[in-house]
């Protein structure tokens, strides 16, 4: 059996930390992470921490894209089966239970909680990924100018925002997607559209 090398080592310290400020976050909120509480869960020295982020905000950086890659991955992992309306609902449904399920998650990805935090391009680039694909369907439905993509936006990040705040655990909100959804589309998608 060969041992992990030095990469592999590493991938898995990070995991770690990652796992860490996670757990940090759910038990106390975003703005309860610190380094040194990382450093101590994971089980090394604050210095050693520097190795793997360089500061809080590259910290929030890397939580950020793991968010977004996560996110990813649950949506690749559907097939791309159904009407664009049909793949539209699953992909709203998708990222809305994936950001209710955790809220430090939805405040992280969605909203500006952290003073001075603004994701990397590499990081923000994923969350282009997820804005691209919606634009997409909502481009095949006849609704995929900006305004329309803000309007979406809004709808899906609003019902995630409220959601968490009002409802942690429920259904208050997000059971109301298919229907607010079908408002939106009804409103801005020309009757001739598909």
């Amino acid at each position: 059996m060969t041992s992990p090398s030095v990469a592999d080592r590493r991938s898995q310290r990070r995991e770690q930390i990652l796992t860490a400020a996670w757990e940090i976050a759910a038990e106390a909120g975003l703005a309860a992470v610190s380094l040194h509480e990382v450093a101590r869960r994971v089980g090394i020295r604050q210095p050693s921490l520097y190795g793997y982020v360089s500061s809080k905000l590259d910290l929030y950086d890397a939580m950020f894209a793991q968010a977004y890659e996560q996110l990813l991955a649950r949506l690749d992992a559907e097939p791309p089966t159904g009407t664009a309306r049909q793949q539209l609902l699953r992909l709203s449904r998708t990222v809305l239970d994936f950001v209710v399920a955790n809220p430090p998650r939805q405040q992280l990805i969605f909203q500006r909680t952290i003073p001075g935090f603004e994701p990397s391009p590499a990081s923000y680039a994923l969350a282009q990924r997820l804005v691209d694909r919606c634009v997409g369907l909502l481009s095949a439905l006849g609704a995929g100018t900006p305004a329309h993509a803000d309007v979406y936006t809004a709808l899906i990040g609003g019902l995630g925002a409220q959601q968490v705040a009002n409802d942690p655990g429920g259904d208050r909100w997000t059971r109301h997607l298919e229907s607010l959804l079908d408002v939106f589309l009804d409103h801005f998608v020309p009757a001739s559209s598909p």
